[in-house]
Parts: structure tokens; sequence; C-alpha cells
């Protein structure tokens, strides 16, 4: 496996490491400090393979692909940096002589902040989603095929109608609006569908993105 293809399957961990510490309820707080500590590592790791990119930034053609993946990677950082400092004040566990006594509001703003960075980094996956599915036909060696094209659509069709139906099942609208009530998942009656819902939600914003970029792209062609 090469440096690439690692570096690929290191980005979806961290996508799943989200999830995962979202599941706080079904996790308990150690567990949560702990995978939110791997995936800021996991977050300084993908900067330090693709420092080369910080160089080149301004030296390639601006199109609407680049100008959303700029966005996207400057908001991240800024939802990086929030969770970081918020995680420091409220650890229990792993970093308690960092932590604020009470700071029930900083716990607000650190799940806020959750939802925002799984919904930019599902976005920023669908800037790259071209450069994935190369990664996976070159790795399976498939060869381009019309009838597998379609397969690949019609799937993502799915995943993204689970997305929007899991988008409302989870409240994440509420979420993102800073209007988080004190519901919470019974992890006793389904776990599988907690994650399910999530994996489908970054489907749906992923796909959106993509096949929205795609039309531009397009659109911009047939001018």
């Amino acid at each position: 496996m090469n440096v690439f293809r690692i570096r690929l399957l290191l980005d979806f961990l961290a996508v799943a490491l989200i999830i995962a510490c979202l599941a706080y309820w079904w996790l308990d707080n150690l567990f949560h400090e702990l995978f939110g500590t791997a995936l800021f590592a996991l977050v300084i790791m993908h900067n330090v393979f693709n420092r080369r990119w910080y160089g080149s930034v301004t030296k390639r053609k601006v199109d609407a692909t680049r100008i959303v993946n700029l966005v996207t990677i400057f908001c991240l950082a800024i939802g990086m940096l929030v969770m970081l400092v918020t995680s420091l004040l409220v650890s229990r566990d792993l970093f308690p002589f960092t932590a604020l006594s009470g700071a029930f509001a900083v716990r607000e703003i650190h799940m806020f902040g959750g939802y925002w960075v799984l919904l930019i980094v599902s976005i920023h996956l669908g800037t790259r989603w071209e450069v994935v599915m190369n990664a996976f036909r070159a790795t399976f060696r498939l060869q381009p095929n019309a009838v597998r094209a379609w397969v690949a659509r019609i799937l993502a069709l799915v995943v993204a109608a689970w997305g929007v139906k899991s988008f409302s099942e989870m409240a994440l609208g509420s979420k993102l609006m800073l209007t988080y009530s004190l519901d919470m998942w019974d992890f006793n009656e389904s776990t599988l569908e907690f994650f399910i819902n999530y994996l489908s939600i970054v489907g749906l914003f992923a796909a959106v993105t993509h096949y929205g970029l795609f039309s531009v792209r397009w659109i911009r062609a047939s001018l």
C-alpha cells in the first residue's frame, strides 16, 4: 500500500473517529477523550502529509472546486481549534489539570463544534471524491465501466436519501443552529443505526458537494 492510499485510509479513520466521538452516551468519558485525542493526532498527521499543498495553494488555478475546498479547509481549521481548546477545558480523565470547574457553556460549544466539524469534513470529502474514487479503482485494479459507474451513482442516491432521513431523525439541523436539546439516542435499542445514520449524513453532504461541483463544471463547459 503506497503512502497516498495510507493517507486516504487515515482520513476515513478520522471520519469514523468523529462519529464515534458523537456517540458520547455509548462510550464512557475516558474512551471519548481517547478517541478525540486520536482524532487530533490524525489531523496533525494529515497536515504533515499534505504540507506541500500549503506552498502551492496560491499557484493553482482558481475554480469552483478550489474555492469550496479552500473555504472548507479554513472552516475546518477554525472548527478543530475550537474543539481542541474546549476539549482541554472540559477534560476529566486525560487532561484534568487544564479543565475548568463547571464550564457548562464550554461543553455546549464543544458539542456544537463536533457537529459542525462533521458537516465540514463531509463537504471537504465531497470536493476530493474523484481522488478517492481514483484511488479505490487503482487499489482494486478496476477499469472504467459504464455499468459500474451507474451502480455507484444509484448507490450514492440511496445513501443520500437515507442521509436526508437521518438528518431529520438525528435532529442535526437543530444541533447545527445552536438549539440543541437534551435528547439522547437510545443505544440500548439500536447502536448500529446510530452509526449508519451519521455515515449516511456524511454521504449525503459529500454527494451533494461532489455532484454540485460536477454540475458547475458541466455548465461552464457547455457555455
